[in-house]
């Protein structure tokens, strides 16, 4: 019995000294293992921060795929050559259709664009274009309603041409290049401050475009006193109201200010998802 005892407290006695020294031995390494657990975490959050900074553009997850180029869609491009050299026929020739349809064109441009500030989503106006109409022939009818509206006897000024360039852009990108420009309506990652900038200088660009078509037609075509101002005014508000009542369930102040005031940065509460307003 003692000498059971024995053996057990025998045991014992190099059972507890083993132990420790094994627990002092894992013990010691933890703590570079820990610094080395947040090295990683940092890693994963510093790749997440870089993939959201790194814009896919591509189809996947998109509203609507890019536009696949077929041989038939190339027919596009003389087709707005044609429009083009038409328009500004015509315009020489002071025909009254000529105008009064470049001035319609401008104030839908008006109507179908400013939503996008305001909405996070493809909103009904642009989802029509995206879903029965070519690309090439929208942003290229974009393009050349700025070639008409200042190489030929509308006369605006030569700075208006600048709208060429990024519907040019547009095109290749969309439809040349296999990027989503679907994206740049849906998300915030997409929608950045110099996305709005475009937008807007395109507004502005459309909006003065179509002063000039009713300043020639006010004055050169039919010769009337009628305020070009005021006209222009009241196409405008009309075009604003209008938009609003056809996309203001998908219009919110809130997206306006997305870009501008991203989470990481303070704004008013009511316009941060991330916080709750007391």
């Amino acid at each position: 019995m003692f000498l059971v005892l024995s053996v057990d407290h025998a045991e014992i006695a190099l059972t507890i000294p083993l132990t420790s020294s094994q627990y002092n031995a894992a013990e010691a390494p933890q703590a570079p293992m820990c610094h080395k657990g947040v090295a990683a975490a940092n890693d994963v959050r510093a790749s997440r921060v870089s993939k959201d900074q790194n814009v896919d553009w591509s189809d996947d997850g998109a509203p609507f795929r890019s536009q696949t180029l077929h041989l038939h869609d190339l027919l596009w491009f003389p087709f707005l050559a044609l429009v083009m050299m038409q328009s500004i026929r015509g315009l020489g020739n002071k025909n009254i259709g000529t105008s009064i349809f470049w001035i319609v064109y401008e104030s839908y441009i008006v109507f179908d664009h400013i939503p996008f500030l305001f909405t996070n989503t493809v909103y009904k106006s642009p989802k029509f274009n995206f879903t029965y109409l070519s690309t090439i022939f929208f942003w290229g009818f974009e393009a050349i309603a700025s070639i008409v509206s200042t190489q030929s006897v509308v006369n605006a000024p030569n700075i208006l041409f600048y709208n060429v360039v990024p519907h040019c852009f547009f095109v290749a990108c969309n439809n040349f290049s296999g990027l989503a420009a679907s994206k740049s309506f849906s998300s915030e990652k997409k929608k950045t401050w110099w996305v709005y900038i475009q937008v807007t200088i395109d507004n502005i660009i459309h909006s003065a475009s179509l002063w000039y078509h009713l300043e020639y037609l006010l004055r050169q075509v039919l010769g009337t006193d009628t305020s070009t101002w005021a006209t222009w005014a009241g196409l405008i508000v009309a075009m604003l109201v209008l938009t609003y009542w056809v996309h203001k369930d998908e219009m919110s102040i809130q997206h306006f200010l997305a870009p501008f005031f991203p989470a990481t940065k303070k704004m008013p509460c009511q316009y941060n998802p991330l916080r709750r307003c007391g």
